[in-house]
């Protein structure tokens, strides 16, 4: 009887193969919370910790599932991972409630669709696990390292990405007040610009300005110990013969 007791004890202790595929899927979902929370924590503080705190919790809930496996645990990831869908669900549909983009849905990226799958396995594992009294365990320690390398291989795959994507995203945003450093730049190298030293407004070549398709042979404006324009039409013989002052 006791060494019968044992071996029933060890065998509901040991993890069946839900448990270990909730258990990578919910690593995944933490790496991709991670990745994305600085992104989150620059638009909004509290949206940051919000993403820090699923991704500590998701990514302790998969190491503590896989060497106790019991029904707190399970209930556990269960009620979080389902809280953070319904989170996901609100934010892309009808916007968050309270925050700077409070009313406005948020798009839905590859990252997004990669973690709510993540979640999702958790959720219908746990379910599935809840109704049951004990895990079956593997037969052998074969299967359960086979079983390990192809859930890992395929989170990993899906995982990747979608890290990619959370970063990629992040550092893509550009200033806060949405100006682009390079548009002002091309707008004043046209038109009405900076004021040169002389008090005249600097202006591109070519710009079709009057000044500019002004001929050379223009008279120019009067200027002092110049003679009036009136003095020069009147006594222009006289005047041709008087050498200029400048």
């Amino acid at each position: 009887m006791g060494a019968r007791g044992r071996k029933e004890t060890r065998g509901a202790a040991d993890p069946g193969a839900g448990t270990v595929i909730a258990s990578f899927a919910s690593l995944g979902a933490a790496a991709v919370h991670v990745a994305a929370a600085p992104d989150h924590f620059a638009e909004w503080w509290a949206a940051g910790v919000f993403f820090y705190a699923v991704g500590a919790f998701q990514a302790l809930w998969a190491v503590a599932v896989l060497r106790f496996p019991r029904p707190a645990l399970m209930a556990a990831g269960l009620v979080a991972n389902a809280g953070v869908v319904a989170v996901w669900a609100l934010s892309r549909t009808a916007g968050m409630p309270v925050g700077p983009g409070a009313g406005v849905p948020e798009e839905v990226t590859g990252a997004d669709a990669a973690t709510v799958a993540f979640e999702a396995v958790v959720v219908l594992v746990a379910a599935f696990g809840l109704r049951r009294s004990a895990s079956r365990g593997f037969a052998s320690p074969f299967r359960a390292v086979a079983l390990a390398g192809a859930a890992g291989a395929l989170v990993t795959g899906l995982t990747v990405p979608a890290v990619q994507s959370a970063l990629s995203h992040s550092h893509g945003h550009g200033p806060a007040d949405g100006s682009t450093p390079h548009g002002h730049g091309e707008e004043d190298g046209h038109g009405d610009g900076p004021e040169q030293p002389d008090g005249h407004p600097s202006r591109a070549p070519g710009d079709g300005s009057a000044q500019d398709g002004a001929p050379a042979s223009a008279t120019p404006a009067p200027r002092d110990g110049d003679a009036p324009a009136g003095e020069a039409t009147d006594g222009g013989q006289g005047h041709d013969d008087e050498p200029h002052g400048h």
